[in-house]
């Protein structure tokens, strides 16, 4: 009989928990307000000689409950602080349209094409310029707020990364994987 009473209280301690999980789901958006989304990400970072900053905030529309689409403005500084050959400074401007689609509470496939212009510039004379196209694919996961609000993780691919040392000649990155963690409302 005791066991029976430990089985007991351990099944309703997960049925309390899948009863919270529910609360996932996206409710159902009855007007046009409800249905843009606004938000983005910001990162920086520091190492040795290297800093990397990045503000990209974006806007979206969700056409049904779980299918959004949308569009990223992007920003990306990067520098090398070096005494010995000069400092380098790359400046990067772009967009991204993409489109997300959410599978199971929470979880989403994530797919962008990034367009971006490059200006890289090596003490204080541009050393260079160009255009760069790079299409990310993966998924993610949105831990949902109050009121609709949501901070996502995502981790993309870049299609379009080279496998060179310097990440292609398609792409600025110098991995193929991106990392993301934002804020949307």
């Amino acid at each position: 009989m005791k066991r029976f009473g430990i089985i007991a209280s351990i099944c309703l301690m997960l049925f309390g928990f899948v009863g919270k999980a529910q609360a996932q789901r996206l409710p159902e958006i009855p007007d046009m307000k409800g249905r843009v989304i606004y938000g983005g990400n910001l990162g920086g970072g520091m190492y040795g000689n290297y800093l990397s900053l990045s503000i990209a905030p974006q806007i979206g529309y969700r056409i049904f409950n779980p299918w959004e689409v949308g569009v990223r403005g992007i920003y990306d500084l990067t520098c090398d602080f070096n005494r010995t050959y000069g400092n380098t400074y790359s400046h990067y401007f772009g967009i991204a349209p993409y489109t997300n689609f959410q599978i199971y509470r929470g979880l989403f496939l994530h797919a962008e094409d990034e367009v971006m212009y490059g200006i890289t510039r090596w003490n204080h004379a541009t050393a260079g310029s160009r255009w760069f196209n790079s299409v990310f694919v993966g998924g993610g996961y949105r831990q949902y707020t109050y009121s609709g609000s949501f901070v996502y993780f995502m981790v993309l691919y870049n299609l379009s990364w080279g496998g060179l040392p310097n990440g292609g000649l398609e792409t600025p990155y110098a991995s193929p994987f991106s990392i993301r963690v934002g804020y949307c409302f």
